[in-house]
């Protein structure tokens, strides 16, 4: 009977594996030699639009213009996988999805819901569920907030290796796997290569280095003008580099000394030269050495200049590319091998005038996107006419990104593989105003981008919506982080909550019909969205009486004030009782004199509630106000009237008129600004500008200094004013949409974000 039971349950564990849903990367080709996976693919359609060569190149090698359309058609939301193969002198591509699409130009096959395309009808009849154990290894480390993960098989990792690190390495046999991140300025790869077993790590290129011993400090002496460097760092023995074709028992001290104290060595290009730089555990050695040789050429500003007799030395094997040089200079720590006098001259001179690599802004920014702890590290520079997407067979015509880094880390049975891939940036600290970055979004914008804070970097993100109410958030670096379909325009700006009162902040907004509150990853959160029957008709109101965090959401239809807590319950306790015009402005909350005001336009008279919902001050005057907003000031309501008199109302309801022509204001609580026809006036201060059609003028406070902005409807350019009314030597600038301003990445200066060209966002910093 037992028997019967174990069989029953092997038969029934069988067919559950058999039910179980297939996962797309059980039908990877078997000899696919790229594998690309792709976790969202409305990111990373809109990181490759993004960056201008990736966008370029897209259609270029294998052959992926079928492959662009077909994905084109998937779901944003899509998951998939791309593997490319070679079949005899075909290019072999494969899509596979459980997305569909309905018209397709190519063969197709779908198992267990899993759909798959491809443009070898052999390729895609061979196809069978299988599982990819080197990609189930690999897959680990994918980062699901890449643009996108990649896998290349051993001969193209040993390609791929060779052509980024100039080198010939013919004993590389392992998997290269790295995340892709795009961005619009630069592109970064982050990945990793398992050393599987003990053959493949005794017979590795790094075997016996130690990547986290010593900090790469050579590129503090590297003059800046160098065109391309590239750094062994190691902390023991260098057996690895060292020449095995010299006998220990011939070996100089010349030898010794550079195999046994070397820390690093960097050979770079200076003008077309090659020269070569050793920083030495133990320099007093090398330099008694160079006395006992007695062959002091020269000083120079208090260094000494050697003349080298070892030229028929060489202690390293081709991985260095090491040619002995003919002139040796000794500097602190340091050794640098030149075949010329006044190149080592004028190495001095650059070190001690610090016009070096360390004082370089490009390189900095470019060192600091990678570990400082390398096993090797290139870096090319724009002088070096070195082009990554040239090497790859990629692209052939001149493009920006001329700063490159390519760096492996020998780690423990692995080797990391870290590059960037970026433009040369001539930052000019005397320019008043320098672009970030430029941003495509799908559609022309309908919502103006406006800044959002981010709980995880404590910087500024951007948030933005299309034409097809799809709502993007952009980080500081210019990259689409989600982008998600709403089902109808957002009305206003976007507000930000706190509702688990733990510092992560959601985005809260509504549309004509629902009540939305995402989370930092653009997902719903629970009891959200909440849908209406009847049309919302104003941007919601989110209060925070008394800054706990007990928010309240204040919902506008019509003539009615709905009034609902943070879970999207409604509050029984506000009642307001309607009136018969509709609302025509968003509500606002005031705290005067220790009461709190809801203050709204109903028609062309003005409403002031309690928190209850209850009218708080009831204005008997005949007032016809005009369709601009409510401030507040010097403790008072201010606002305008259709006939253009100033109007100000304090708490026990007393109202003050005050004539002026075609006036437009704001206020902060602290600062009114007035905008009378073409004169600016805040505190004492006045200032003229051209006469055109102003929108209300804008504060903002950014690291405790007052800005003002004012936008031209008419011509459209912004204008940006300081405190005392002084208005920045970069503007005005051109823009179709009012300017927005904040101190994006935390360093004390002011973003701004524009557009001057449809479904085009820019993003500026002003020095």
């Amino acid at each position: 009977m037992k028997k019967y039971f174990y069989l029953f349950l092997f038969l029934w564990g069988c067919n559950l594996m058999q039910d179980r849903p297939k996962s797309i990367d059980e039908f990877i080709p078997e000899n696919s030699s790229i594998i690309i996976k792709i976790h969202n693919l409305g990111k990373f359609k809109s990181d490759i639009k993004n960056n201008e060569v990736l966008n370029e190149i897209r259609s270029i090698k294998y052959n992926t213009k079928k492959q662009l359309e077909l994905i084109n058609n998937f779901n944003d939301e899509t998951e998939l996988l791309i593997c490319i193969s070679k079949n005899i002198n075909e290019e072999v591509f494969t899509i596979i999805t459980k997305d569909s699409v309905k018209e397709y130009d190519l063969f197709h096959k779908k198992i267990d819901k899993v759909n798959i395309y491809s443009n070898s009808s052999k390729n895609i009849n061979e196809i069978q569920p299988k599982l990819n154990s080197e990609f189930k290894k690999y897959e680990k480390t994918f980062n699901s907030d890449d643009s996108f993960s990649l896998i290349l098989d051993k001969e193209l990792t040993k390609k791929f290796i060779n052509s980024t690190f100039k080198t010939n390495y013919k004993n590389q046999e392992n998997i290269l796997s790295f995340g892709v991140n795009i961005f619009n300025d630069k592109i970064l790869l982050n990945g990793l290569s398992f050393l599987d077993d003990s053959l493949k790590i005794s017979n590795n290129i790094f075997k016996e280095s130690i990547s986290n011993s010593s900090e790469l400090k050579n590129y503090e002496v590297i003059p800046k003008n160098a065109a391309s460097i590239k750094s062994y760092n190691f902390s023991n023995q260098n057996n690895y580099l060292k020449n095995a074709l010299i006998e220990s028992e011939k070996e100089n001290r010349f030898s010794k000394i550079l195999n046994t104290n070397s820390i690093e060595i960097t050979e770079l290009n200076l003008d077309n030269e090659q020269i070569f730089i050793f920083r030495l555990d133990e320099i007093k050695l090398f330099e008694d050495y160079l006395i006992e040789k007695n062959t002091l050429s020269t000083k120079h500003r208090g260094f000494k200049i050697y003349n080298n007799q070892d030229l028929d030395i060489n202690p390293f094997n081709s991985l260095a590319n090491f040619n002995n040089k003919e002139k040796i200079l000794l500097y602190n720590d340091y050794l640098v091998f030149s075949d010329f006098e006044k190149t080592l001259k004028q190495f001095i001179n650059d070190i001690l005038n610090k016009n070096t690599l360390k004082s370089n802004s490009n390189f900095d920014k470019l060192f600091s996107s990678i570990s400082s702890f390398n096993t090797l590290n290139n870096n090319y520079f724009s002088g070096s006419n070195y082009n990554f997407f040239k090497e790859l067979n990629l692209l052939n015509t001149k493009n920006d990104f001329t700063e490159n880094s390519f760096q492996l880390v020998q780690g423990n049975g692995i080797i990391h593989f870290n590059a960037i891939i970026s433009k040369g940036k001539n930052v000019d600290d005397n320019l008043k105003i320098s672009k970030l970055f430029d941003v495509e979004i799908d559609e022309e914008i309908v919502m103006n981008p406006h800044f959002v804070k981010n709980h995880i970097t404590k910087k500024l993100d951007i948030v933005v919506q299309d034409a097809k109410n799809n709502l993007y958030l952009i980080s500081k670096d210019g990259k689409v982080s989600w982008k998600k379909k709403i089902d109808q325009p957002i009305l206003g700006k976007i507000s930000q909550i706190d509702i688990y009162k733990n510092g992560r902040l959601q985005l809260v907004f509504n549309t004509k019909n629902k009540i939305y509150v995402l989370d930092r990853n653009g997902n719903n959160v629970k009891q959200f969205p909440k849908t209406f029957n009847d049309a919302i008709t104003q941007p919601m109101a989110v209060f925070d009486y008394d800054n706990n965090k007990n928010y309240r959401l204040l919902i506008t239809q019509g003539n009615e004030l709905l009034m609902y807590d943070k879970n999207g319950k409604k509050v029984n306790g506000f009642k307001y009782k309607k009136s018969s015009n509709e609302i025509t402005s968003k509500p606002k909350h005031f705290r005067i004199h220790n009461k709190d005001l809801i203050v709204f336009k109903v028609g062309n008279k003005i409403k002031i509630l309690n928190r209850k919902g209850r009218e708080r001050i009831n204005i008997n005057d005949d007032i016809n106000f005009s369709n601009q907003n409510i401030f507040e000031y010097d403790n008072k309501l201010i606002s305008t009237t259709a006939d253009q008199k100033l109007v100000q109302i304090d708490v026990n309801g007393v109202v003050n008129l005050s004539s002026l022509k075609n006036l437009t204001l704001n206020s902060d609580g602290s600062n009114l600004v007035v905008l009378n026809e073409n004169s600016i006036k805040l505190s004492s201060s006045i200032v003229s500008i051209p006469f055109a059609n102003y929108g209300s003028p804008r504060l903002s406070n950014i690291n405790g200094d007052l800005i003002i902005t004012i936008y031209d409807n008419q011509n459209n350019k912004s204008y940006l004013f300081n405190k005392k009314l002084i208005l920045d030597t970069s503007f005005p600038i051109y823009s179709l949409i009012p300017m927005e301003i904040g101190d994006m990445n935390s360093d004390k200066k002011v973003e701004i974000i524009i557009s001057n060209k449809n479904k085009f966002i820019s993003c500026y910093t002003i020095n």
